[in-house]
């Protein structure tokens, strides 16, 4: 098992790195402008993510990161997951590649993600994975971010930003094939639609067919997005977007035992295609249709509404199975005289488990937004009420079932669950936020402050309903200097608060968990095709729920976790073909507080102390109208460790290094490329928990793609 960066591998990215130094095709001054725009609109331009208004990132006193849409097309992204391999603070790829959702933490903590500013996720495996080729981009605000967007975790946002109608007309054509019998189709197409051009449309839409590295699961899709919008004079804007989608798929990532991946195993090594599941049993299949609107109206030059709204209507069907790692995570394997044994080390138990939720959600934000001075200070004044509902009915069922040969597997011996659970949830929040971005000079402040009023609920089969109600106020205050030569130091504060359901033994609800951060960082823009930032953090989650030492029976909110680090991230573009991103991150996740002495410096599992990540892409030009893009990325993942609140039981996952590649030539209206995502094969582990489970990385994927632009 090859897990641990080889001498090979670095010398395969210095011999790389060496042939795209090497005396180009070209000189500087022949390569196309289109590239020194990309840094101007997209990773260092203005961003909404962070203060719900067009802010330049340089002026944004929190640690804030853009994927663009070009970016997303380059480096062959095929899912939110890979789209945030590259950013500093990020690590999107701790269970291997989930098939079912997109599961990720920043900040060594999972973020709330969001889709054009309105949260679209609240619970697991309930919605459709958003393609990443339906978005024009993809920003992320690590830290708290509750004073503008309500209950949330310390980890921050992730919004994805859909595409919209241009008014200038552009398509285009893709056709994709790949290992594991990937075919893909996809379209973009946006344009005027009347002759005064105040009517604009986009159809965007995608259909694949492809296997995944694990046996018999799918990665099938289809996806259409039409759009329109009217905007009858420059004052006024609306913008309706519908969006369909359907995903066949199950889940890859197995649950695998230690014993075979990070364990030796008498019998080898488990395959990264292994299946522990039942081919007629597997199945990820989700529904998932949204309607969004956005309106904006300028009053007056000074005075501006913002209106964004949508309706959410999501039907999974999700039956799987997983091996019985659980009960004994050092030997979970059936033993002699069990049903099912096939010699040591070999046969596993599985749960079977069938869940079909129902979702619904819907959310509304009005922005009001008020542009004024008061002598030679500029106030940006921004105040807005929002809301959302969320519900799900789900029916379930789960159950130990047979055993199967992990090594030689034979399918079709298993006995179906019963559906036992029926249940509804229901999620509800009303916020109230105030934000004034102040300018003078060189100074720029922001403060604010929100109020939230959040009900969960849960309704039993019999109509007996269980209420919890949590309020939190949150704030939030920045400070940044911008230099007339580029560089902005700054200090910030932020606020975030999550309800925690259920009560103590003396029927008190409990408080909801209190982040806080302090953050402070110097962003440095020479010229608009650099950026760099640095940035320390520490950010403390308050309230977790922890044992009563003078009753076990009992749970108290007096646990805190910390996360603390420091991030380095840069972009730039140099002599106009060189393309170059790098970022390293430093970030320590622990369990600061609670009552059990042994837990207190307990790390998070999945989170390595160091990550570190870089992408070149150099360009030449071809002929008078050619051009040759080859790119090179690298990944490297410091170890992890997981181990048990009394620390008698310690694991680690070794670290690894992961290599990507690009190649591809554009010329008038075509464009072929070839992406490749971890070049060498290599097979490694992401993380391994004490509870008795392993997850397999992704393996070699290889796309070549077909364009024509119209």
């Amino acid at each position: 098992m090859s897990i641990r960066p080889s001498v090979r591998s670095r010398l395969l990215l210095g011999a790389a790195l060496a042939a795209l130094a090497a005396p180009g095709l070209s000189q500087a001054e022949d390569a196309p402008t289109r590239v020194s725009e990309l840094i101007v609109t997209g990773e260092a331009g203005e961003v909404t993510v962070a203060t719900k208004t067009d802010t330049p990132l340089l002026e944004t006193p929190q640690a804030v990161s853009v994927i663009s849409g070009e970016t997303l097309r380059e480096r062959g992204v095929m899912s939110i997951q890979d789209a945030l391999l590259y950013s500093a603070g990020v690590r999107s790829d701790a269970y291997g590649n989930d098939g079912r959702v997109d599961s990720y933490f920043v900040r060594g903590v999972a973020p709330a993600q969001y889709l054009d500013g309105m949260r679209s996720t609240y619970a697991y495996y309930d919605t459709a994975k958003v393609d990443p080729y339906a978005l024009s981009s993809v920003e992320i605000m690590r830290g708290p971010a509750s004073v503008l967007y309500g209950q949330g975790s310390i980890g921050g946002i992730v919004n994805l930003t859909s595409k919209r109608p241009d008014f200038v007309r552009s398509g285009e054509i893709v056709g994709m094939v790949g290992n594991y019998q990937r075919t893909q189709i996809q379209g973009d197409v946006t344009g005027p639609l009347n002759g005064a051009a105040t009517l604009a449309g986009r159809l965007v839409f995608l259909g694949r067919d492809a296997e995944t590295q694990v046996d018999y699961i799918e990665d099938d899709r289809f996806f259409v997005a039409p759009s329109l919008t009217w905007r009858p004079n420059a004052d006024t804007e609306f913008t309706l977007l519908l969006h369909h989608q359907e995903d066949t798929t199950g889940s890859t990532t197995q649950f695998l035992p230690h014993q075979g991946t990070l364990l030796p195993n008498v019998n080898g090594e488990l395959p990264s295609s292994t299946f522990v599941s039942e081919p007629d049993v597997e199945l990820y299949r989700a529904i998932q249709s949204n309607v969004s609107l956005f309106a904006r109206h300028r009053f007056n030059p000074h005075f501006e509404y913002r209106l964004s709204a949508r309706g959410s209507w999501s039907d999974v069907n999700y039956q799987t199975m997983y091996p019985n790692n659980y009960s004994n995570p050092l030997d979970p394997w059936v033993q002699p005289g069990q049903a099912g044994y096939a010699g040591p080390q070999r046969s596993m138990y599985r749960y079977i488990s069938y869940s079909f939720p129902a979702s619904r959600a819907y959310s509304i934000d009005n922005q009001f937004q008020a542009d004024f001075k008061t002598g030679a200070v500029a106030h940006k004044l921004l105040f807005g009420v929002d809301g959302q509902q969320y519900r799900q009915f789900m029916e379930s069922g789960s159950g130990l079932t047979t055993a199967i040969d992990l090594f030689d597997p034979v399918y079709g011996n298993y006995a179906e669950p019963a559906v036992t659970r029926r249940a509804t949830t229901e999620q509800e929040q009303l916020g109230f936020y105030l934000q004034d971005q102040i300018t003078f000079g060189g100074w720029n402040l922001i403060l604010g402050v929100r109020r939230d009023e959040a009900v969960t609920r849960s309704i039993a089969v019999s109509g007996a309903v269980s209420e919890q109600e949590s309020d939190a106020t949150t704030y939030r205050a920045g400070l940044l200097y911008a230099f007339e030569n580029g560089l902005s130091p700054y200090v910030s504060y932020s606020e975030s608060f999550l309800p925690v359901a259920g009560a103590n033994l003396a029927g008190e609800p409990f408080e909801p968990q209190k982040g806080e951060q302090w953050e402070a960082g110097v962003k440095w823009s020479p010229a608009p095709q650099y950026l760099v930032t640095a940035t320390a953090f520490d950010i403390r989650d308050t309230n977790r729920l922890t044992s009563d030492p003078t009753n076990p029976l009992n749970r108290i909110q007096t646990g805190e976790v910390r996360s603390s680090g420091f991030e380095l991230e840069g972009r730039g573009i140099f002599q106009e073909v060189w393309d170059v991103s790098a970022n390293y991150t430093y970030n320590d996740v622990e369990v600061s507080k609670s009552t059990n002495p042994l837990e207190v410096g307990k790390p998070f599992a999945a989170q390595p102390l160091h990550t570190a990540s870089a992408w070149v892409t150099r360009r030449f030009r071809i002929g008078a109208d050619g051009e040759l893009s080859l790119g090179l990325g690298a990944r490297w993942y410091g170890e992890s460790t997981d181990q048990t609140a009394n620390r008698t039981f310690v694991l680690t996952t070794p670290s690894y290094s992961l290599f990507d590649a690009l190649i591809a030539y554009e010329q008038d209206n075509w464009r072929a490329a070839l992406n490749v995502k971890n070049l060498e094969d290599e097979y490694y582990l992401t993380t391994c928990l004490v509870r008795g489970d392993c997850f397999i990385g992704a393996r070699r994927t290889v796309v070549g793609s077909l364009t024509y632009r119209f």
